[in-house]
């Protein structure tokens, strides 16, 4: 936990100013989040009016082509509701679209914050990225910083494939003069492995009181977010060696097992069965290192595993025209992790699958069948888009 020091201190990502502790202005501002809360009780406005605060398109919005997807035939008529994000008549839309639109990526400035493990705080002005549990803000002692960057959201804090999707690349805005503040979640190893090995330095967590506060809107897969994203992987590339432990142009199954949110397959057994038959490798999420996931899906062509955050990973690892195929609840179905992807110029298919007594259960015979389809898209694609044709790069960030 930081200390107050009368003291400041220059870190690689923005100048820290500690001590003011005690004066009137640091006071008050300790307030802000109850003045808010109690606002808000008061039925007065107090979430962010993006309408009045300084903004910068960081990147112009963009229409981009996307090629068809991988599936059967008539997959689209199994499919019974939508994810708890999108209703189904988006997520359907989605899938037949021949070009995707993203959103601008876009910077925001506040002044005079007070940060904290809930989000930030000004007067009628309040951010959640989580519930009000405990004030924090009230007892620990507050770091004034000049200039801070925040990448978290409400949702990159609850879901760790979001944090890797959208926290993780919004770390890389922050500019050489700010200091960065990252969550950096703690329910796996995971986040910290991903963090070191990308050569980031957040902050601790702690309250700080933002002189300049910059967050940002950047959840589309427009030009910026594909720029950093090659960046992190070339990063984790540089920064975990290969290892030479599996051999190029390997399919894989990436077992999710127990891990996050229950998804599981009633009749996983006999499908590893068909996918080794086939020539398919099983890798298991549990217990794996981030260095174990990057050394095993470097070299796949081709992944099979069930839509979950898992999937994530494959965007930091696989190589650009290798095959990922998707298997996808027939009750929540959703292609977002689809969407991640095609952002890292990966082939992207699916099957959906059925609620069973266990969990879902996977028609290994139209599993075959839609194997069969990737083959043909993978032997059909352009020369320079095979996975093997691709080596990291560390591209400039728009």
């Amino acid at each position: 936990m930081l200390v107050d020091e009368p003291s400041s201190t220059t870190r690689s990502q923005g100048t820290i100013c500690r001590g003011g502790l005690y004066t009137s202005g640091m006071k008050s501002k300790r307030f802000m989040p109850l003045v808010n809360l109690a606002l808000r009780r008061l039925r007065q406005r107090t979430d962010v009016d993006f309408s009045r605060l300084e903004a910068e398109i960081i990147c112009p919005e963009e229409t981009q082509a996307c090629g068809p997807l991988i599936y059967l035939d008539g997959q689209l008529d199994r499919v019974k509701m939508g994810s708890p994000f999108n209703p189904l008549d988006v997520e359907l839309e989605q899938i037949r679209a021949t070009e995707v639109w993203h959103a601008p990526a876009i910077r925001y400035t506040l002044s005079d914050c007070m940060v904290h493990d809930a989000g930030f705080d000004k007067f009628k002005t309040s951010y959640r990225k989580s519930r009000l549990r405990q004030p924090d803000f009230l007892f620990s002692p507050v770091t004034e910083v000049a200039s801070l960057s925040y990448g978290m959201t409400s949702t990159s804090h609850m879901f760790f494939g979001h944090w890797l999707q959208d926290a993780l690349p919004a770390a890389l805005l922050a500019r050489p003069d700010e200091a960065l503040l990252l969550d950096v979640l703690t329910d796996g190893a995971h986040a910290a492995q991903y963090v070191k090995a990308a050569e980031l330095h957040p902050l601790p967590q702690g309250v700080y009181l933002a002189r300049k506060l910059h967050f940002y809107q950047d959840f589309s897969q427009g030009p910026s977010k594909r720029a950093r994203l090659a960046t992190l992987r070339a990063r984790l590339a540089a920064n975990i060696s290969d290892g030479q432990r599996y051999k190029p142009g390997s399919a894989v199954y990436f077992r999710r097992g127990h891990t996050g949110v229950a998804r599981l397959i009633e009749n996983e057994d006999e499908l590893i069965r068909v996918l080794t038959d086939r020539g398919f490798e099983i890798f298991d999420l549990e217990g794996a290192s981030v260095a174990d996931i990057q050394q095993r899906f470097r070299h796949a062509r081709m992944v099979v595993s069930i839509e979950g955050s898992q999937q994530c990973h494959l965007s930091f690892a696989m190589q650009p025209g290798a095959c990922l195929i998707s298997l996808i609840p027939s009750d929540r179905f959703t292609i977002v992790l689809l969407g991640y992807a095609r952002a890292v110029d990966l082939l992207p298919g699916f099957l959906v699958i059925d609620p069973a007594k266990e969990g879902y259960r996977v028609n290994l015979s139209d599993l075959l069948r839609t194997l069969d389809l990737a083959e043909e898209r993978l032997q059909n694609q352009p020369a320079n888009n095979s996975p093997a044709s691709h080596t990291a790069v560390n591209p400039a960030i728009p």
